[in-house]
């Protein structure tokens, strides 16, 4: 009896006939013509070039915020029309912030030195503001945004303060930074970091 199995498969396979080769992903393309690149724009202000986009989910809404007040990012296209005013930019000896014109700093029956920290607080203002519109446009910014924009507020007060001349102007100052930067955030707390 023979064991052996008979294999119908022949035992050499024929040689592939030659085709023509095929585009493949991995080989080089013909180079584009040169002189024939995308313009970049280095011209038209970043206010221009975004006025007409959309606006997004914030993906990082403390940095978000941090940009509007910092001037990085303008404000949205239709702030003026939904807000009622045309935020302006100011240079500090601290970098780039945008303000509201008509804000003010305020304290419970004027207590401190409310028109020395009058700058800080038209930035403050403005952030506030920025959370009130996205709240209406139906984009709210979150409790990340608030935050940053108390935490903006606490960091320009000191800035300020430290810039004081002599031990006891900046010791003042510094105290009443604190005071000021404390109630704005216990009151941001007691709001549950909503738009105010």
């Amino acid at each position: 009896m023979d064991l052996r199995i008979k294999s119908s498969v022949p035992s050499r396979l024929p040689a592939p006939e030659p085709t023509a080769p095929r585009a493949n992903a991995l080989q080089p393309q013909t180079p584009a013509p040169t002189g024939l690149t995308r313009p970049v724009d280095t011209f038209t202000p970043a206010l221009q070039r975004s006025a007409n986009v959309a606006l997004a989910p914030a993906a990082n809404p403390a940095q978000v915020m941090r940009d509007y007040l910092t001037g990085a990012l303008p404000p949205p296209a239709d702030f003026e029309k939904v807000m009622g005013y045309k935020p302006v930019l100011l240079q500090t000896p601290h970098g780039p912030r945008m303000q509201d014109p008509l804000g003010y700093a305020s304290s419970p029956g004027g207590i401190g030195p409310v028109e020395d920290f009058d700058v800080m607080a038209k930035t403050h203002d403005y952030g506030y503001d920025l959370l009130r519109y996205h709240a209406r446009v139906g984009q709210p910014l979150g409790p990340e945004a608030r935050k940053a924009a108390d935490a903006q507020f606490r960091e320009d007060l000191f800035q300020h303060a430290n810039d004081k001349s002599g031990p006891v102007d900046r010791w003042k100052s510094r105290t009443w930074a604190q005071i000021f930067s404390v109630a704005v955030e216990l009151n941001s707390r007691v709001q549950n970091y909503g738009a105010p």
